[in-house]
């Protein structure tokens, strides 16, 4: 596994929890709008309601399902490694803190850090996520995919520059 996949789902991780907020609001919108028929007022069907319900269950299992991915690898990895990306990825702070808290060089801090994201994607892997599965469950989703996109779009993107 290339670290295109397994950064965005780092990166993406960090933005969970409001991803989950916004899909439960919608859900909860849609579900209230069935009460007195209000999307019938609305022109939208009742099949057409339930179609929308299913699109943004589906999409709550997707996230829900990255966290507890992304969860099982950081639990496996060494807890330096868990705490370099937890640091740069979740608490977005910049190497030279990181370098500052562990006592280390700034360069042997990146070094770290680049043996991080290596671990993280080992474990990917070996838990059966490989670059074409997330290519099929996220490749098209519209939270996680253009996350991935700016990857993709810039060879020097990493998630150490975000």
């Amino acid at each position: 596994m290339n670290k295109n996949w397994s950064n965005t789902a780092l990166v993406a991780y960090s933005a969970l929890p409001k991803i989950a907020k916004e899909l439960d609001f919608s859900l909860s919108r849609l579900v209230n709008s069935s009460f007195k028929s209000t999307h019938l007022k609305n022109g939208v069907s009742t099949m057409q309601l339930i179609g929308e319900i299913m699109e943004v269950t589906e999409e709550k299992r997707k996230i829900v399902n990255l966290h507890f991915i992304v969860n099982s690898a950081l639990e496996h990895m060494t807890v330096m490694g868990r705490n370099m990306l937890v640091s740069r990825i979740i608490k977005k702070m910049t190497f030279r803190d990181m370098a500052d808290e562990l006592g280390l060089s700034i360069r042997t801090t990146f070094r770290r850090f680049e043996s991080a994201q290596d671990e993280f994607a080992h474990y990917l892997r070996a838990a059966g996520y490989s670059e074409s599965w997330f290519e099929n469950e996220y490749g098209e989703d519209k939270y996680i995919s253009p996350i991935r996109e700016r990857f993709l779009a810039d060879k020097y993107l990493s998630s150490k520059n975000l």
